[in-house]
């Protein structure tokens, strides 16, 4: 869950934001002591939150905001905070590498624990905008290496239905689009996942409640996770998450079977590469 106000940042919210700091510092000419000056501070302040060491107060922050980012400091800290969502993120990535099953509807993308590097950079570059390159750049590649983590380990064994409209969209490009088919579809190949799609046109859709998954783990009771796009919320309540798991048998139901699903995919693929 996001950090309470009056905990301390996960320290990968702290790194993340003292680079930018430092990256907004150098490029405006600055040193450490001349931005402490301007933000009312002290150098050892400044070296410490740029080296991820110390949390910045909501005072420093924004000064060094007015200072050097020009609303951009402040944009980067709501989205790697609570009030943003990249630390339940970690949260439940965790949870992930750690379950034993992992039953998943997605709507819009594929999982980030499924996305090539190039996949990954073009949805967070468009979908947060106001983060630096160097920091985008970053996310994808752990994104990538997850992917790959996952690809190599037998658990925890993957369900996913995907919403057919997912493959009508071109995040970055259709060549960047191809390859993450042809990944999922290699996954697929290898019976490391278990994919099946919505027909765009299925009349009896159920999955109108947005993305969700329901994990499993050995040592605690299933769990859902309903994602929006500021937090995630882990639903443990029994009658809740018997719902969800109604409703994903509903949708894979509805859904094309697994060997459809992968012919429909190979399809799209061949079509990309003309």
């Amino acid at each position: 869950m996001p950090p309470e106000k009056n905990e301390k940042p996960d320290k990968r919210v702290l790194a993340s934001y003292g680079r930018e700091v430092r990256r907004l510092r150098e490029e405006a000419g600055l040193t450490q002591t001349a931005l402490a000056r301007r933000a009312n501070s002290s150098k050892t302040t400044i070296s410490e939150v740029e080296r991820g060491v110390t949390p910045p107060v909501g005072q420093l922050r924004a000064a060094l905001d007015e200072a050097l980012g020009n609303g951009r400091l402040t944009h980067l800290w709501k989205e790697l905070t609570g009030s943003g969502g990249e630390v339940w993120k970690y949260e439940i990535a965790e949870l992930i590498d750690g379950a034993s099953a992992v039953y998943e509807y997605e709507v819009l993308v594929f999982p980030a624990y499924l996305q090539t590097q190039e996949y990954a950079r073009a949805i967070i570059r468009h979908g947060a905008p106001w983060l630096p390159t160097s920091e985008v750049e970053r996310m994808a590649e752990e994104r990538w290496k997850r992917s790959q983590r996952i690809a190599e380990r037998e658990n925890p064994r993957l369900w996913l239905v995907m919403d057919g409209s997912v493959l009508l969209r071109r995040y970055g490009s259709a060549e960047v689009m191809r390859r993450q088919l042809a990944h999922v579809t290699d996954l697929a190949v290898r019976g490391r996942i278990t994919l099946q799609m919505v027909p765009p046109d299925a009349p009896t859709h159920p999955g109108v409640s947005g993305a969700y998954k329901l994990i499993t783990t050995d040592h605690v009771p299933e769990v859902l996770v309903a994602e929006s796009i500021r937090e995630g919320q882990v639903i443990t309540n029994t009658m809740e998450v018997a719902n969800y798991r109604m409703q994903f048998s509903a949708l894979q139901g509805i859904a094309m079977n697994p060997i459809e699903t992968l012919t429909r995919f190979q399809d799209e693929i061949a079509r990309l590469e003309r």
